[in-house]
């Protein structure tokens, strides 16, 4: 199963799809989902990355492995086995070009396989009210330009979450609150000051989420988009 389709299950239908996971890709959503199947009872046998590092944020990893949950880096999956359902997987580990190591198999115990590994962001309706776009692969792909403040190239038009690059719901809520509070300083309901406040406590906090090796990433390629939609404003 797709991580969001288990994740929409449980915290939406309150159902549970299956009793002892492993999850494929260590991706924020990966961690994420991985860590709610603890909270609905279930237990999450592994996860399971290519890479030979963590692809998510540190905040979210660490919650897994104090609760005890492998890390299988430079892993991925051979076969899935069982009768008419999942009941055990192989995985295997790759050299430095993915190929599998012959002789390194281990077989885990699980019912349920779940895929993380990998989205991009919706933005139809950006494009279609002509915002600049950007080609960022660590934030999912194309994306539009925007400053600070989340503001595009379209005066007044502003974007978060995921249409302003892949990333996970905290981060997506605070750049959410970052453009809002823009927009009502954009409105008068707020003062100029009371912007630059906010705007640094905010900053301050997105600072915290992207900490660690991929979160360095994030907010490198965050800071690199704000870079752009200045060199295109002094065009």
């Amino acid at each position: 199963m797709g991580a969001g389709a288990v994740q929409t299950m449980m915290n939406i239908n309150r159902v549970r799809p299956g009793k002892r996971f492993l999850m494929i890709g260590s991706g924020n959503v990966g961690l994420v989902v991985g860590y709610q199947i603890l909270q609905a009872g279930g237990e999450l046998a592994g996860i399971v990355e290519a890479l030979d590092h963590i692809n998510g944020y540190r905040v979210h990893a660490d919650k897994l492995r104090r609760a005890g949950v492998p890390f299988y880096l430079s892993h991925t999956v051979k076969e899935a086995l069982g009768e008419n359902e999942v009941e055990q997987a192989v995985i295997v580990r790759v050299d430095e070009r993915f190929a599998p190591v012959p002789g390194t198999e281990i077989t885990i115990d699980a019912d349920t396989i779940c895929l993380a590994v990998g989205l991009n962001p919706s933005v139809e309706l950006a494009r279609m009210a002509g915002a600049v776009f950007t080609h960022i692969p660590q934030l999912g792909g194309y994306i539009p330009l925007h400053d600070a403040y989340m503001m595009t190239t379209v005066d007044g038009l502003y974007v978060a979450g995921d249409v302003s690059g892949i990333e996970e719901a905290s981060a997506a809520m605070e750049t959410g609150k970052m453009a809002g509070t823009a927009a009502a300083a954009r409105l008068g309901l707020i003062s100029e000051e009371e912007l630059d406040k906010e705007a640094k406590r905010i900053a301050e906090r997105l600072e915290g989420l992207r900490s660690g090796r991929t979160g360095e990433v994030r907010r490198n390629m965050t800071a690199e988009v704000v870079r752009r939609y200045e060199a295109w404003a002094k065009q």
